[in-house]
C-alpha cells in the first residue's frame, strides 16, 4: 500500500490563497455560458445569475455579442438568484437607473458601470416616481 505525501503550505501561501479565494466580483458584468450548455448567466455581485429567457436578456443588454464561453467561470462562480423573468432597466424622473429584478431595484451608479455590464440605454423604461420609490432597494451594481 502506497502512502501519499504532502507538503505543508507556508503562511504566505495560505494568506494569498485566502485573500483571493472567492473574490468573484472581479468578473462582475461578464455574460457567460458553458461550452456544452445553453443557459446564459450574468455575473453580478460575484455570483452567476441565470438569465431565464431571451425576453429578459433583450430587456437588459445591447445585443447577444460578447457572451463568453467559459467553463471555468460557469463551474466555479457561486450560483446566485436567477434574474426574474421580465427583469428591466428602469428609472423615475431623476437620472438614477436601476435593474429591477427579484422584487428589488439595484442602482447602477454611473455610466462606466452601465457600460461594463453592456446594458442597453435604449431599453430603460421611465416609470412614475411613486412606482420606482415603492420598490425595495437592493445591493448596488458595481
Amino acid at each position: 500500500m502506497a502512502v501519499g505525501t504532502s507538503t505543508a503550505a507556508n503562511a504566505s501561501d495560505v494568506q494569498r490563497a485566502y485573500e483571493t479565494a472567492g473574490d468573484w466580483t472581479k468578473y462582475d458584468g461578464e455574460r457567460v455560458k458553458g461550452s456544452n450548455s445553453a443557459p446564459v448567466y450574468l455575473i453580478l455581485h460575484g455570483q452567476l445569475r441565470w438569465i431565464p429567457d431571451p425576453t429578459t436578456y433583450n430587456n437588459l443588454f445591447k445585443d447577444w455579442n460578447g457572451i463568453q464561453i467559459n467553463d471555468y467561470l460557469v463551474d466555479n462562480v457561486p450560483i446566485g438568484l436567477s434574474l426574474t423573468s421580465g427583469a428591466v432597466l428602469a428609472k423615475g424622473s431623476g437620472p438614477a437607473i436601476y435593474v429591477v429584478t427579484n422584487g428589488q431595484k439595484l442602482w447602477i451608479p454611473d455610466p462606466n458601470v452601465f457600460n461594463k455590464f453592456y446594458f442597453n440605454s435604449g431599453k430603460v423604461v421611465t416609470v412614475p416616481d411613486v412606482v420606482i420609490n415603492s420598490i425595495p432597494q437592493g445591493q448596488n451594481i458595481g
